[in-house]
């Protein structure tokens, strides 16, 4: 087959719009990098942005060879394009700005498959390859954003964690989709409780102004324990089990759950090891979540908590791949 003037600046369109998009998805991965929640995401985002860097010089290197002349202002379009995605994911839960990712790479994965044919028509083969590994690489970060969003629909903790802006505005969303009636007359008594505690907290710290270290210890358990008793308390006075559903949500989210309620049996007595294995062998991401937030809320070992973190992500993969 006989190869055009056509067909070359049409292949040379195609990998400088993929050498854009490239730049983009490693100041991206840069960025998710300061989210990241663990050091094993750490080291995958930093190793994804450092692979997209090879494959942008490749890129550049292989329309170079063809004759063409690579985009002087990738790197500026990829930063300008990361900083405007992930400020305005700034108004968005943390799942909008995954799914913005995954397009991003499906948009990746599916020119570099447009491009390999079109140089297999083109005998270019040495584009064929290179087109070959981006395939393969798209596809695995795919998943990998695939699995994170995961973990956010199974209600986490999720290897990326929210931003401020974000997890304030999660916090009005699910308040919001609370029943109006139920949710004020819930809020009013909670807030109630919450204060009393406040007030026995505050007396508490009047009576004992010469031992402020001690003080400032003993206010933080004070008003923690007027918290958790308030939102108890909420719970058994809710007015339907939708409420009580939607208050028993935080309660879990605080650890502040009876440990008699946890699906390990013996939880509190458990050695790092054992309480390991143990959560190693829950099915249910919500079984996780909530033998992680108890121990956050009492011993939180680091060891237990990191294994917890890994477990959820087990399950969510698994759930992707079912």
């Amino acid at each position: 087959m006989t190869k055009t003037a056509a067909d070359s600046t049409t292949l040379l369109s195609e990998l400088a719009a993929l050498l854009r998009l490239t730049r983009t998805e490693a100041q991206i991965a840069r960025v998710r990098i300061s989210q990241a929640r663990r050091d094993d995401i750490r080291r995958e985002l930093s190793d994804n942005a450092r692979e997209a860097d090879v494959r942008a010089r490749r890129i550049q290197s292989t329309i170079r060879r063809l004759g063409g002349v690579p985009d002087v202002f990738a790197d500026a379009v990829g930063r300008v394009t990361a900083m405007t995605k992930t400020t305005f994911e700034q108004v968005q839960p943390l799942s909008e700005g995954l799914l913005s990712d995954l397009t991003l790479e499906h948009q990746l994965r599916d020119r570099a498959v447009f491009t390999r044919i079109m140089a297999e028509a083109q005998n270019q083969s040495a584009v064929v390859s290179l087109m070959q590994q981006l395939e393969q690489a798209h596809a695995e970060t795919i998943e990998w954003i695939t699995i994170r969003l995961a973990e956010v629909a199974q209600g986490g903790p999720v290897g990326l964690s929210p931003t401020p802006a974000q997890a304030a505005l999660s916090t009005v969303t699910r308040m919001a989709l609370l029943p109006s009636r139920q949710s004020a007359a819930l809020v009013n008594k909670t807030v109630d409780l919450i204060q009393r505690g406040r007030n026995q907290a505050e007396q508490a710290v009047e009576t004992t102004r010469d031992k402020v270290a001690a003080t400032t210890k003993a206010t933080s358990q004070v008003i923690g324990a007027g918290r958790d008793a308030a939102l108890a308390r909420a719970e058994q006075v809710a007015p339907s089990a939708e409420v009580r559903k939607a208050v028993h949500g935080p309660r879990e989210g605080l650890g502040t759950v009876d440990v008699r309620g946890l699906p390990i049996t013996g939880y509190d007595s458990l050695s790092v090891g054992a309480a390991t294995q143990a959560i190693n062998k829950l099915r249910r991401a919500d079984d996780v979540r909530l033998v992680l937030r108890f121990e956050q809320a009492h011993k939180n070992r680091k060891g237990v908590l990191t294994s917890a973190e890994k477990r959820t992500s087990e399950l969510a993969e698994h759930s992707v791949n079912a």
